[in-house]
Protein backbone atom coordinates (compact mmCIF):
# COMPACT_ATOMS: atom_id res chain seq x y z
CA UNK A 1 0.00 0.00 0.00
CA UNK A 2 1.45 3.37 -0.99
CA UNK A 3 2.00 6.33 1.34
CA UNK A 4 0.46 9.71 0.51
CA UNK A 5 2.94 12.58 1.06
CA UNK A 6 2.96 16.36 0.70
CA UNK A 7 -0.42 16.93 2.36
CA UNK A 8 -0.72 19.81 4.86
CA UNK A 9 -1.98 19.03 8.34
CA UNK A 10 -5.27 20.84 7.88
CA UNK A 11 -6.83 19.03 10.83
CA UNK A 12 -4.60 20.86 13.31
CA UNK A 13 -6.54 23.94 14.50
CA UNK A 14 -5.09 27.42 14.70
CA UNK A 15 -4.54 28.61 18.28
CA UNK A 16 -4.68 31.87 20.21
CA UNK A 17 -1.03 31.26 21.05
CA UNK A 18 -0.16 31.36 17.35
CA UNK A 19 -2.29 34.49 16.87
CA UNK A 20 -0.44 36.25 19.70
CA UNK A 21 2.93 35.28 18.25
CA UNK A 22 1.96 36.48 14.78
CA UNK A 23 0.61 39.79 16.13
CA UNK A 24 3.82 40.29 18.13
CA UNK A 25 5.95 39.67 15.01
CA UNK A 26 3.84 42.14 13.01
CA UNK A 27 4.15 44.78 15.72
CA UNK A 28 7.90 44.31 16.31
CA UNK A 29 8.78 43.81 12.64
CA UNK A 30 11.58 41.58 13.83
CA UNK A 31 11.72 37.97 15.08
CA UNK A 32 14.35 38.73 17.74
CA UNK A 33 12.31 41.58 19.24
CA UNK A 34 9.14 39.49 19.14
CA UNK A 35 10.89 36.60 20.93
CA UNK A 36 12.16 38.95 23.65
CA UNK A 37 8.71 40.49 24.08
CA UNK A 38 7.07 37.06 24.36
CA UNK A 39 9.81 35.58 26.54
CA UNK A 40 10.46 32.67 24.20
CA UNK A 41 13.04 31.53 21.67
CA UNK A 42 13.24 32.30 17.95
CA UNK A 43 13.10 28.59 16.99
CA UNK A 44 9.88 28.22 18.99
CA UNK A 45 8.38 31.24 17.22
CA UNK A 46 9.50 29.97 13.83
CA UNK A 47 7.94 26.55 14.50
CA UNK A 48 4.56 28.03 15.48
CA UNK A 49 4.55 30.34 12.47
CA UNK A 50 5.37 27.40 10.20
CA UNK A 51 2.32 25.56 11.58
CA UNK A 52 0.14 28.64 11.14
CA UNK A 53 1.27 29.13 7.54
CA UNK A 54 0.62 25.47 6.78
CA UNK A 55 -2.86 25.75 8.28
CA UNK A 56 -3.60 28.90 6.27
CA UNK A 57 -1.99 27.51 3.13
CA UNK A 58 -0.19 30.79 2.46
CA UNK A 59 3.04 32.62 3.23
CA UNK A 60 2.28 35.21 5.91
CA UNK A 61 5.52 37.18 6.05
CA UNK A 62 8.85 37.69 4.30
CA UNK A 63 12.28 38.44 5.72
CA UNK A 64 13.80 41.65 4.34
CA UNK A 65 16.86 43.77 5.08
CA UNK A 66 14.67 45.87 7.39
CA UNK A 67 13.22 42.88 9.23
CA UNK A 68 9.81 41.29 8.71
CA UNK A 69 7.35 42.39 6.03
CA UNK A 70 3.82 40.97 5.97
CA UNK A 71 2.44 39.54 2.74
CA UNK A 72 -1.08 40.37 1.57
CA UNK A 73 -2.25 37.12 3.20
CA UNK A 74 -0.47 38.13 6.39
CA UNK A 75 -2.07 41.58 6.49
CA UNK A 76 -5.50 40.03 5.90
CA UNK A 77 -4.99 37.56 8.74
CA UNK A 78 -3.70 40.27 11.08
CA UNK A 79 -6.77 42.39 10.42
CA UNK A 80 -8.98 39.46 11.41
CA UNK A 81 -7.13 38.33 14.54
CA UNK A 82 -6.43 41.70 16.19
CA UNK A 83 -10.08 42.26 17.20
CA UNK A 84 -10.11 38.69 18.56
CA UNK A 85 -6.99 39.32 20.65
CA UNK A 86 -8.37 42.65 21.88
CA UNK A 87 -11.62 40.97 22.94
CA UNK A 88 -9.78 38.13 24.69
CA UNK A 89 -7.61 40.66 26.53
CA UNK A 90 -10.69 42.53 27.77
CA UNK A 91 -12.41 39.31 28.85
CA UNK A 92 -9.23 38.22 30.65
CA UNK A 93 -9.04 41.60 32.36
CA UNK A 94 -12.62 41.23 33.60
CA UNK A 95 -11.84 37.72 34.87
CA UNK A 96 -8.57 38.60 36.62
CA UNK A 97 -9.49 42.01 38.02
CA UNK A 98 -12.69 42.05 40.11
CA UNK A 99 -12.81 45.84 40.00
CA UNK A 100 -13.54 45.71 36.28
CA UNK A 101 -16.72 43.75 36.92
CA UNK A 102 -18.38 47.09 37.61
CA UNK A 103 -18.09 47.84 33.88
CA UNK A 104 -20.94 45.45 33.12
CA UNK A 105 -24.07 47.43 32.32
CA UNK A 106 -22.19 50.75 32.22
CA UNK A 107 -21.63 52.88 29.14
CA UNK A 108 -18.17 52.59 27.61
CA UNK A 109 -16.28 54.94 25.27
CA UNK A 110 -13.29 53.45 23.45
CA UNK A 111 -10.75 55.90 22.04
CA UNK A 112 -7.35 55.39 20.43
CA UNK A 113 -4.58 57.51 19.03
CA UNK A 114 -1.09 57.61 17.59
CA UNK A 115 1.69 58.53 20.03
CA UNK A 116 1.96 62.17 18.99
CA UNK A 117 -1.73 62.86 19.64
CA UNK A 118 -1.61 60.72 22.78
CA UNK A 119 1.20 62.71 24.37
CA UNK A 120 -0.95 65.70 25.39
CA UNK A 121 -4.08 66.24 23.30
CA UNK A 122 -6.11 63.07 23.90
CA UNK A 123 -5.33 62.67 27.65
CA UNK A 124 -6.40 66.29 28.24
CA UNK A 125 -9.66 65.81 26.35
CA UNK A 126 -10.32 62.49 28.07
CA UNK A 127 -9.89 64.21 31.44
CA UNK A 128 -12.46 66.84 30.46
CA UNK A 129 -14.83 64.14 29.24
CA UNK A 130 -14.44 62.14 32.47
CA UNK A 131 -15.19 65.21 34.57
CA UNK A 132 -18.38 65.76 32.60
CA UNK A 133 -19.40 62.08 32.48
CA UNK A 134 -17.92 60.46 35.61
CA UNK A 135 -19.95 57.25 35.31
CA UNK A 136 -18.75 56.40 31.81
CA UNK A 137 -15.98 53.80 31.53
CA UNK A 138 -13.14 55.03 29.30
CA UNK A 139 -10.87 52.69 27.35
CA UNK A 140 -7.83 54.30 25.76
CA UNK A 141 -4.98 52.77 23.77
CA UNK A 142 -2.01 53.93 21.71
CA UNK A 143 -1.41 52.13 18.41
CA UNK A 144 -0.04 52.69 14.91
CA UNK A 145 -2.36 54.27 12.33
CA UNK A 146 -2.74 50.92 10.58
CA UNK A 147 -3.78 49.16 13.79
CA UNK A 148 -6.20 51.94 14.75
CA UNK A 149 -7.99 51.69 11.40
CA UNK A 150 -8.49 47.96 11.81
CA UNK A 151 -9.84 48.36 15.35
CA UNK A 152 -12.36 51.01 14.27
CA UNK A 153 -13.43 48.86 11.30
CA UNK A 154 -13.88 45.84 13.57
CA UNK A 155 -15.99 47.83 16.03
CA UNK A 156 -13.56 47.35 18.93
CA UNK A 157 -12.92 51.12 19.00
CA UNK A 158 -15.40 54.01 18.67
CA UNK A 159 -13.04 56.57 17.19
CA UNK A 160 -9.36 57.31 16.83
CA UNK A 161 -6.82 59.98 15.91
CA UNK A 162 -4.66 58.61 13.10
CA UNK A 163 -1.49 59.87 11.47
CA UNK A 164 -2.80 59.40 7.93
CA UNK A 165 -5.97 59.60 5.87
CA UNK A 166 -8.01 56.41 6.19
CA UNK A 167 -7.34 53.85 3.48
CA UNK A 168 -10.77 52.19 3.78
CA UNK A 169 -13.93 53.61 2.23
CA UNK A 170 -15.79 52.16 5.24
CA UNK A 171 -14.18 54.75 7.50
CA UNK A 172 -15.19 58.37 7.80
CA UNK A 173 -12.07 60.51 7.88
CA UNK A 174 -11.65 64.23 8.54
CA UNK A 175 -8.48 66.31 9.01
CA UNK A 176 -8.01 67.26 12.64
CA UNK A 177 -4.84 69.31 13.01
CA UNK A 178 -1.38 69.90 11.59
CA UNK A 179 1.57 68.55 13.54
CA UNK A 180 5.16 69.70 13.20
CA UNK A 181 7.92 67.15 12.65
CA UNK A 182 11.33 68.04 14.11
CA UNK A 183 14.93 66.88 14.03
CA UNK A 184 16.49 66.29 17.44
CA UNK A 185 19.66 65.11 19.17
CA UNK A 186 20.83 64.64 22.76
CA UNK A 187 21.44 67.97 24.53
CA UNK A 188 25.20 67.31 24.66
CA UNK A 189 25.50 66.41 20.95
CA UNK A 190 27.87 68.54 18.86
CA UNK A 191 24.98 69.74 16.64
CA UNK A 192 23.04 70.93 19.70
CA UNK A 193 25.59 73.72 20.22
CA UNK A 194 24.50 75.57 17.06
CA UNK A 195 21.56 77.96 16.96
CA UNK A 196 21.07 77.44 13.22
CA UNK A 197 22.31 74.64 10.99
CA UNK A 198 22.58 74.00 7.29
CA UNK A 199 20.86 70.91 5.96
CA UNK A 200 24.27 69.65 4.81
CA UNK A 201 25.48 69.76 8.43
CA UNK A 202 22.62 67.50 9.52
CA UNK A 203 22.87 65.07 6.61
CA UNK A 204 26.35 64.07 7.78
CA UNK A 205 24.58 62.17 10.57
CA UNK A 206 22.41 59.06 10.05
CA UNK A 207 18.68 59.39 10.68
CA UNK A 208 16.44 57.46 13.07
CA UNK A 209 12.77 57.47 12.10
CA UNK A 210 9.48 55.61 12.02
CA UNK A 211 9.26 52.85 9.45
CA UNK A 212 7.00 50.02 8.32
CA UNK A 213 3.21 49.87 8.42
CA UNK A 214 1.53 52.75 10.19
CA UNK A 215 4.64 54.92 10.03
CA UNK A 216 4.61 58.70 9.60
CA UNK A 217 4.04 59.22 5.86
CA UNK A 218 5.09 62.88 6.03
CA UNK A 219 8.63 61.76 6.93
CA UNK A 220 8.77 59.26 4.07
CA UNK A 221 7.65 61.93 1.62
CA UNK A 222 10.19 64.43 2.95
CA UNK A 223 13.01 61.94 2.50
CA UNK A 224 11.87 61.21 -1.05
CA UNK A 225 11.97 64.93 -1.85
CA UNK A 226 15.49 65.27 -0.41
CA UNK A 227 16.71 62.25 -2.37
CA UNK A 228 15.05 63.71 -5.47
CA UNK A 229 17.34 66.72 -5.06
CA UNK A 230 20.35 64.43 -5.22
CA UNK A 231 21.02 64.49 -1.47
CA UNK A 232 22.29 61.35 0.26
CA UNK A 233 20.21 60.24 3.24
CA UNK A 234 21.73 57.75 5.65
CA UNK A 235 19.31 55.73 7.77
CA UNK A 236 20.68 54.34 11.02
CA UNK A 237 17.47 52.67 12.20
CA UNK A 238 13.75 52.33 11.55
CA UNK A 239 11.64 52.22 14.71
CA UNK A 240 8.00 51.37 15.40
CA UNK A 241 7.24 54.58 17.31
CA UNK A 242 8.47 57.71 19.13
CA UNK A 243 9.51 55.83 22.28
CA UNK A 244 11.95 53.65 20.35
CA UNK A 245 13.23 56.66 18.36
CA UNK A 246 13.98 58.60 21.54
CA UNK A 247 15.74 55.62 23.09
CA UNK A 248 17.98 55.22 20.02
CA UNK A 249 18.78 58.94 19.86
CA UNK A 250 19.64 58.93 23.57
CA UNK A 251 22.26 56.27 22.74
CA UNK A 252 23.71 58.65 20.12
CA UNK A 253 22.87 56.39 17.18
CA UNK A 254 21.84 59.31 14.99
CA UNK A 255 19.52 62.29 14.49
CA UNK A 256 15.88 61.57 15.27
CA UNK A 257 12.81 62.64 13.28
CA UNK A 258 9.68 62.83 15.37
CA UNK A 259 6.43 64.74 15.85
CA UNK A 260 7.21 67.74 18.08
CA UNK A 261 4.29 66.95 20.38
CA UNK A 262 5.96 63.67 21.39
CA UNK A 263 9.14 65.44 22.47
CA UNK A 264 7.88 68.30 24.63
CA UNK A 265 8.60 66.76 28.03
CA UNK A 266 12.17 65.70 27.19
CA UNK A 267 13.03 69.06 25.62
CA UNK A 268 11.66 70.89 28.66
CA UNK A 269 13.75 68.63 30.90
CA UNK A 270 16.90 69.42 28.92
CA UNK A 271 17.41 65.85 27.69
CA UNK A 272 17.07 66.57 23.96
CA UNK A 273 17.62 69.59 21.70
CA UNK A 274 15.54 70.35 18.63
CA UNK A 275 17.69 71.32 15.66
CA UNK A 276 16.81 74.47 13.74
CA UNK A 277 17.44 74.16 10.00
CA UNK A 278 16.19 77.34 8.26
CA UNK A 279 14.14 76.50 5.19
CA UNK A 280 13.34 72.96 6.30
CA UNK A 281 9.70 72.70 7.35
CA UNK A 282 8.14 69.29 7.97
CA UNK A 283 4.44 69.26 8.82
CA UNK A 284 2.16 66.24 9.06
CA UNK A 285 -1.61 66.08 9.35
CA UNK A 286 -3.51 64.03 11.90
CA UNK A 287 -6.98 62.68 11.08
CA UNK A 288 -10.06 61.75 13.03
CA UNK A 289 -11.49 58.39 11.96
CA UNK A 290 -14.69 56.58 12.84
CA UNK A 291 -17.07 54.15 11.18
CA UNK A 292 -18.94 55.18 8.06
CA UNK A 293 -21.58 52.45 8.41
CA UNK A 294 -22.25 52.36 12.16
CA UNK A 295 -24.02 55.37 13.72
CA UNK A 296 -21.78 57.22 16.14
CA UNK A 297 -22.94 57.02 19.75
CA UNK A 298 -24.11 60.08 21.73
CA UNK A 299 -21.08 59.64 24.01
CA UNK A 300 -18.73 59.65 21.02
CA UNK A 301 -20.44 62.79 19.71
CA UNK A 302 -19.82 64.52 23.04
CA UNK A 303 -16.18 63.46 22.96
CA UNK A 304 -15.81 64.70 19.37
CA UNK A 305 -17.20 68.07 20.38
CA UNK A 306 -14.69 68.39 23.22
CA UNK A 307 -11.87 67.28 20.94
CA UNK A 308 -12.76 69.86 18.31
CA UNK A 309 -12.90 72.56 20.97
CA UNK A 310 -9.45 71.60 22.26
CA UNK A 311 -7.98 71.74 18.75
CA UNK A 312 -9.73 75.05 18.07
CA UNK A 313 -8.23 76.51 21.25
CA UNK A 314 -4.76 75.29 20.24
CA UNK A 315 -5.07 76.82 16.79
CA UNK A 316 -6.43 80.06 18.24
CA UNK A 317 -3.50 80.26 20.68
CA UNK A 318 -1.06 79.64 17.83
CA UNK A 319 -2.71 82.27 15.64
CA UNK A 320 -3.72 79.69 13.04
CA UNK A 321 -6.96 79.74 11.07
CA UNK A 322 -9.73 77.70 12.69
CA UNK A 323 -11.15 74.58 11.05
CA UNK A 324 -14.83 74.03 11.88
CA UNK A 325 -15.73 70.94 9.83
CA UNK A 326 -17.79 68.48 11.83
CA UNK A 327 -18.05 70.75 14.88
CA UNK A 328 -21.56 70.89 16.41
CA UNK A 329 -23.08 74.41 16.45
CA UNK A 330 -23.23 74.66 20.25
CA UNK A 331 -19.43 74.19 20.40
CA UNK A 332 -18.42 76.65 17.70
CA UNK A 333 -16.51 79.84 18.58
CA UNK A 334 -18.60 82.96 19.17
CA UNK A 335 -17.65 86.64 19.06
CA UNK A 336 -14.53 87.33 21.11
CA UNK A 337 -12.25 84.77 22.65
CA UNK A 338 -14.92 82.81 24.52
CA UNK A 339 -16.31 79.46 23.45
CA UNK A 340 -19.87 78.37 23.95
CA UNK A 341 -18.39 75.15 25.27
CA UNK A 342 -17.06 77.02 28.29
CA UNK A 343 -20.58 77.82 29.44
CA UNK A 344 -21.33 74.09 29.51
CA UNK A 345 -18.53 73.19 31.91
Amino acid sequence: MGIVTGVHNLGEPMTLHQFRIFAAIAKAGNLTKAALELGTSQPAIWHQMKLLEERRGAKLYLRTARGIELTDAGRTLLGKIEPILDLVARLQDNQDNPSTQSRVGREVLRVGGIESASAHLLPAVLAQFKARFPNVVLEFCIRTSDHLERMVLAGSMDLAVSGRAAASADLRCEPLRSEKVVLFVPAHHRLAKHKNLRLADVLVEPFILCGGRGGAGVIDRALQRLRGQGLEIKIAMYCDGPTAIKAAVAQEMGVGLIFAESLKAEVAAGKFKILNVPGLELVGESYLIYSQSRPISPLAEEFLALLHCAVTNQRRAAGVGIRLSGLPTRYRPIVGDELLAQSLR
